[in-house]
């Protein structure tokens, strides 16, 4: 039988589904990337934010209604949070057992446990590929931060770590598959090793001295695990590109008090003020929850002009989204859709600034990028570059900067 997928949500879900797509024919499914032809829809879905679930919940009830006749299943957090929807989906699998979706695909039934009922790293699927040039390869799973709001340690279930061993092996398989560059992704990395007595700092020394060409980018680090080691660590090997995602979230202690983060927004300047200070050529990008319950318009000014003087390159805006379950759930003073909508676009436009006037910075200077398709390349410190000349994808490639696009995107010439 053939079976498509369509995923919403992060990459670690994007990473689970090209690892199911990898998998379906070893479980005796032919994959095919065409909801039209195919017999079964897998559906992996995300449920972070309200907008997130009704995206994954409007596309499960299009589907049934123009496709009565395939088999539709949901997993994923939308399936974790909202288990009625047995009613909707003809299989249900919640995240616990995502990776043995095919099992009850062939039972033709649901599978309901719920996600904190594991305590180990579960995982039987082969590492997959993404895209063609950079490999993503999953370290971790689970959270346990408990920010007041975040649904995601209810969705996803308490920290667990897969194997050192395994990650080695499934790494230097990607390094010999040719790819230049490998994403680690997890749910929450900084937690890699926790439960398994040893850290993320451990793993990366041992990675990076795996025999290859190639190079490694940290998906996102909390700034609580950024420590004088992890920072030497980064500025100091070549395998370990100059670019950290560090959520900062709230702009203003008061409201980071308020979202359970244990740190205050001085905190988070000085280490970004010490990290530029060591190579000012990092980058170093963040993401930011505007409209959060209690921001008043006074808080708000106050967090723009500390994200104004802020050394980042980049921010991911979200206007909060109020999860059932979490504290901020409950709290009092909501502030309205037409105030966060606001207010994103603000700092939204600040980002574009910030990004714009960072890249400004790279003009004349040569950089190592990695080159993808249509003559685009990725450089070490996550600017993209397009050169003016055919070049081959997958190669490491010295370029001049000769020019910046208003996006920040950089223009190059091979040297």
């Amino acid at each position: 039988m053939k079976i498509a997928f369509h995923t919403f949500g992060c990459k670690v879900n994007l990473v689970e589904t090209e690892n199911l797509k990898e998998k379906a024919n070893i479980e005796g499914f032919k994959y095919t990337d065409s909801i039209e032809e195919s017999d079964i829809i897998v559906i992996n879905s995300c449920a972070v934010t309200d907008t997130a679930e009704k995206k994954s919940l409007n596309y499960l009830k299009k589907l049934k209604q123009k496709f009565p006749e395939k088999k539709i299943v949901l997993t994923g957090c939308l399936a974790e949070m909202k288990k009625d929807l047995i009613k909707d989906a003809d299989i249900l699998v919640t995240n616990i057992d995502k990776d043995e979706i095919f099992k009850y695909i062939k039972e033709n039934k649901h599978q309901l446990t719920p996600i904190d009922e594991l305590d180990y790293y579960k995982e039987s699927f082969p590492n997959a590929i993404v895209d063609k040039t950079r490999g993503f390869l999953k370290i971790q799973d689970g959270c346990d931060a408990f920010c007041s709001y975040c649904i995601i340690p209810h969705l996803r279930g308490k920290p667990r770590s897969k194997s050192e061993e395994i990650i080695i092996r499934e790494f230097a398989q990607l390094v010999d598959k040719g790819f230049k560059e490998i994403v680690l992704v997890g749910i929450h990395i900084g937690k890699y090793g926790f439960d398994t007595k040893t850290d993320l700092k451990t793993l990366l020394k041992k990675l990076i001295q795996i025999e290859g060409n190639f190079r490694i980018r940290l998906s996102s680090l909390e700034l609580n695990e950024i420590d004088m080691e992890m920072i030497e660590l980064i500025l100091n090997s070549d395998k370990i590109c100059k670019h950290l995602h560090i959520p900062l979230q709230g702009s203003t202690n008061k409201i980071l008090k308020l979202m359970n983060r244990h740190y205050t927004f001085e905190k988070f300047a000085s280490t970004v003020e010490y990290l530029k200070s060591k190579n000012e050529s990092l980058t170093i990008g963040t993401d930011i929850i505007t409209g959060f319950p209690g921001e008043t318009e006074e808080d708000f000014t106050q967090g723009y002009d500390n994200l104004l003087n802020l050394a980042i390159s980049y921010m991911h805006v979200f206007p909060f989204s109020e999860r059932k379950g979490t504290k901020a759930s409950i709290l009092p003073d909501k502030v309205s859709n037409k105030i966060k909508k606001k207010r994103s676009g603000m700092l939204r436009d600040l980002s574009e600034s910030k990004r714009f006037n960072s890249a400004k910075r790279l003009f004349g200077t040569v950089q190592k990028v990695l080159t993808e398709k249509d003559n685009m390349a990725l450089t070490d410190n996550y600017f993209e570059v397009c050169i003016n000349e055919e070049i081959e994808a997958n190669s490491f490639l010295n370029v001049k900067i000769i020019g910046v696009s208003m996006d920040g995107t950089l223009i190059g010439k091979s040297i």
